[in-house]
């Protein structure tokens, strides 16, 4: 088998290589490799031995609702000098981007100055931060760009945005906060 060509085996088993990759390949095949075509066709024996029919399973509804909501993150971050923002705290902003109150649900992009700390609170539903740019901290753990923080309902926790680039985030407030420390006077 040609090393070459030795990862598109599995992927064109399963036809799941992009029409470029997949014409290499079959180029390739045609040229004569016998280890390539051995190994596609047990690949593709195996493959066959899958049961045909997978019972798909769902998701529970609310991990379905909270994957959607996140589906609405923005794809990178906003030209954030264009957004009306609210300063919560000193070095904190929000702009809230929906609410459903049906589902107690406010989804904001909030955008925190390194350094800027968010005080003590408790969560009264779940909260859900995907980081955009730069990285936050809380007790749990530091969170940089891509990274899912989680907070379950009645959980404490104060964030604080670390040094370097400007913290902007996507959140999921489920049922809001109880502040547990006064926030700092601007």
């Amino acid at each position: 088998m040609d090393d070459a060509y030795a990862s598109f085996v599995q992927p064109y088993a399963l036809g799941v290589l992009d029409a470029a990759d997949r014409e290499s390949f079959e180029g390739h095949l045609a040229g004569g490799c016998a280890g390539c075509r051995e190994s596609v066709a047990r690949d593709r024996a195996l493959l066959g031995t899958l049961p045909k029919a997978v019972s798909a399973a769902l998701p529970d509804p609310a991990v379905r609702e909270q994957l959607l909501d996140l589906a609405g993150a923005p794809k990178s971050v906003p030209d954030l000098a264009s957004i009306a923002w609210n300063e919560v705290v000193p070095g904190v902003r929000v702009h809230v981007i929906r609410e459903d109150p049906a589902r107690k649900l406010v989804a904001c992009l909030v955008w925190a100055a390194p350094g800027a700390r968010h005080p003590l609170h408790r969560h009264l539903g779940e909260e859900v931060i995907l980081v955009l740019q730069g990285a936050l901290a809380d007790e749990r753990g530091q969170y940089g760009p891509g990274a899912i923080c989680r907070s379950r309902q009645g959980s404490i926790h104060s964030e604080v945005a670390m040094p370097g680039d400007e913290c902007v985030c996507y959140v999921l407030y489920y049922g809001g906060l109880e502040m547990l420390e006064e926030p700092p006077v601007s």
